[in-house]
């Protein structure tokens, strides 16, 4: 984890957006600070919706990483 950064992983695979989405922004509503949450999906609709939703509510995208049959989109909050 990084210094300062409470981290945060959500295993929503089997869930269709925007079902991960709104997972994630309850993590984001339920803490303070900063924050990274990682959305582990395998709904690749989830890699253009995330993102972009994300950053109407202030979110920055960290990464997105494509495992077998998975993706782990991590996005940020830095305050």
């Amino acid at each position: 984890m990084s210094e300062g950064v409470e981290e945060v992983t959500l295993d929503t695979r089997g869930q269709r957006c925007p079902q991960p989405f709104v997972e994630m922004v309850k993590v984001f509503m339920r803490t303070r600070g900063r924050v990274r949450v990682r959305v582990i999906t395998d709904d690749e609709a989830c890699l253009k919706f995330i993102p972009d939703y994300g950053r109407d509510l202030d979110f920055e995208l960290v990464s997105i990483e494509e495992g077998q049959g998975y993706y782990v989109i991590v996005m940020g909050r830095s305050s």
